[in-house]
């Protein structure tokens, strides 16, 4: 058996027992078989992961994917090439007037018992408008990530929950009155889903109102002819951050392949209009995303179970790196 597989089989012995790894293997599938393989010079086998993310905003990935001890183990066989390519950019939402007004009529935020931030960007966007202030109400932050970037701002950050995700953020924020309603302000992405709000106003310990303002937006971004080409016959892994970067890169493949016009039921059907690639997402909710847009089978979708979040996501794309390497070795399928 070649020495990359060998080395891979050693390593999945140590990754296995990573509480945070799963993929969603949900039913077996037969899957095309990847077209690059080992350099034939150097008997490396390169694994292209294509970053999805925003311009800015690959940094820590790029320093975790590059430090992370699976590439020393297994730098005598597998080389990791990482390309940025950014389907996605953050524009102004809808309501970030009205939160500006709000923030400049009552610095305080007065009238709020909490402030929910759920993404680093929405943390840079609230540090714009709200300077910070022992008067603040209490500031959840959905994870890790947005807790830094709140910290790093000035800010005090009173709740995180277990798991980096809105559902269990909405589940477990401990309420701030022992009595009375509990008003939360929470500055979203427009693209956001109704998830807080719809947990919190559904709690049974105690009653929340939540403001909601839509204070960005994340939009699309067009690849090029030439970043086209490369996904689709070079990147074998595919990084999403989050469920519009899920959308933004489809939209790109489904332009590539002239099937804009089609059906979601159509598109499925068509080869490679996933990219060609498999899926490796920071979440649970991003993972979900892939699988309900039919375009990826179960297998091929990567995620943290557990700790969703840049060590998981890392640890996931290193599984996933070395499926695709032994699948390329045996010629397709699982």
């Amino acid at each position: 058996m070649s020495s990359m597989i060998l080395a891979w089989k050693a390593l999945t012995l140590t990754l296995a027992f990573s509480p945070c790894l799963s993929t969603l293997r949900l039913k077996t599938s037969q899957t095309s078989s990847i077209a690059l393989g080992a350099n034939a010079e150097t008997d490396l086998f390169t694994v292209n992961i294509a970053l999805t993310r925003e311009i800015g905003k690959n940094g820590k990935l790029i320093e975790t994917i590059e430090g992370h001890p699976t590439r020393k183990m297994l730098e005598n066989s597998m080389k990791v090439n990482i390309i940025e390519m950014p389907t996605i950019e953050h524009a102004d939402g809808p309501d970030l007037e009205d939160f500006k007004t709000l923030a400049s009529e009552d610095a305080s935020l007065s009238e709020f018992d909490y402030v929910v931030i759920t993404s680093p960007e929405s943390a840079k966007v609230f540090s714009s408008c709200v300077k910070p202030s022992s008067d603040l109400p209490k500031i959840a932050a959905v994870g890790k990530a947005t807790k830094k970037a709140l910290l790093d701002e000035g800010y005090t950050v009173d709740f995180v929950p277990s798991k980096a995700n809105g559902e269990t953020l909405a589940e477990e924020l401990p309420p701030a009155k022992d009595m009375g309603l509990n008003n939360v302000l929470y500055p979203a992405s427009a693209k956001a889903a109704e998830t807080i709000q719809d947990i919190l106003g559904k709690r049974k310990d105690a009653s929340f109102r939540v403001q909601r303002l839509n204070t960005y937006d994340t939009v699309s971004v067009t690849l090029t002819e030439d970043q086209i080409a490369l996904a689709r016959n070079d990147v074998q892994i595919a990084c999403f951050g989050s469920p519009t970067a899920v959308d933004a890169w489809l939209e790109n493949m489904d332009k590539a392949l002239g099937i804009t016009d089609l059906s979601d039921e159509e598109k499925q059907k068509v080869a490679g209009s996933n990219g060609n690639s498999v899926a490796v997402c920071i979440g649970t909710t991003t993972a979900n995303k892939c699988l309900a847009s039919g375009r990826w089978e179960s297998n091929d979708i990567y995620y943290p179970a557990v700790d969703p979040g840049m060590t998981g996501w890392v640890e996931s794309c290193y599984m996933a790196a070395g499926d695709v390497m032994e699948r390329d070795f045996w010629g397709g399928g699982w």
